[in-house]
């Protein structure tokens, strides 16, 4: 095994999820990465998001805001400069996503800070979560990436972001800022910058090997461009608006479900299915089973594929979509 770690300047959201997509692409068998990253006034959203929904468009851009979608699911959050980002890429004989996390939690508990796992995706201090984490498989190898705030302005954070009422509720707090706290609040002396040492630190605690920086003599600058054009087109980050004809909304307990259909002659001829779950994989693949079937309830819930949320959403259709 190989540790290896970069830690990029770029503070353009776009540079930044194109570098983690090259770094993936390269990895090899025997390699750990860790990559440590910040993105400046930028709204992140899932994989299978409404951005319309998520975000308040027009606000975010007359302040100068970047929008953008990235691989993985999960719902939305707002980066600033005092929010740090992180990325462990693995094969799969190597990918362990507690041994991950261990990484965070060591390097926070160097500021005499303690935390908890909360889910899948959390991990709180004082009760509040300071990272959420989304996660990303391909062909053998996968990534973890996360977040950590450390002195973010979550007055912004509040005023751009616009989760459905439902969820909100189903955290059971009355707003998205009431959900999270900065680490700086638990330590004064904390900076992003005394957090990327701690990592660093921690990662080679964990992983009982000193960490070597990435050799920037392999980026593919071409590739790294083309990645990032893809990352900034509009098509990727907001989608293309359509007209549909039917919509459901509704929050399980692996997410929120939005789903928009155009039917002709009884069938499908449209289908978008946007999601929070963090299985983005899952949320495709059932956008693709339902455009095509009969509209009757029957045919949209057999349409669902197997997965964690097929049994919910199969009795949802079945119990909103008959009559």
């Amino acid at each position: 095994m190989r540790l290896l770690y970069h830690v990029t300047d770029s503070t353009d959201p776009f540079d930044n999820l194109a570098l983690e997509e090259f770094l993936f692409s390269r990895l090899s068998g025997d390699q750990v990465i860790l990559y440590l990253w910040q993105n400046e006034n930028t709204v992140v959203i899932g994989r299978n998001q409404n951005a319309w929904r998520e975000c308040r468009l027009d606000v975010f851009a007359a302040q100068n805001g970047r929008l953008v979608r990235r691989l993985t699911g999960g719902g939305a959050m707002y980066q600033d400069m005092g929010n740090q980002n992180f990325t462990f890429f693995a094969p799969a004989a190597l990918y362990d996503v507690e041994k991950q996390t261990e990484v965070i939690r060591l390097a926070v508990k160097s500021f005499g800070i303690e935390t908890q796992r909360s889910g899948r995706n959390d991990i709180l201090a004082d009760g509040r979560k300071f990272s959420g984490n989304a996660y990303h498989a391909a062909k053998e190898k996968s990534f973890h990436h996360g977040t950590i705030l450390i002195s973010s302005d979550l007055g912004r954070l509040s005023g751009f972001l616009t989760p459905s009422p439902e969820k909100i509720q189903s955290k059971g707090v009355q707003s998205v800022a009431s959900r999270v706290v900065n680490l700086r609040d638990l330590c004064p002396e904390l900076t992003p910058q005394a957090i990327r040492a701690a990592l660093l630190r921690a990662f080679a605690e964990v992983y009982g090997e000193e960490p070597q920086p990435f050799d920037r003599e392999l980026f593919d600058t071409g590739e790294i461009a083309r990645l990032r054009e893809r990352y900034a087109d509009d098509d990727w980050r907001i989608g293309r608006l359509s007209r549909f004809d039917y919509n459901a909304r509704r929050r399980f307990s692996f997410g929120e479900l939005e789903f928009d259909f155009s039917v002709e002659n009884g069938r499908v001829s449209k289908a978008a299915v946007h999601s929070d779950a963090l299985d983005a994989a899952w949320v495709l693949e059932m956008e693709r089973g339902l455009l095509g079937a009969a509209f009757t309830a029957e045919a949209l819930a057999q349409a669902i594929p197997a997965g964690n949320g097929r049994d919910e959403t199969a009795e949802f259709f079945l119990r909103e979509f008959r009559g």
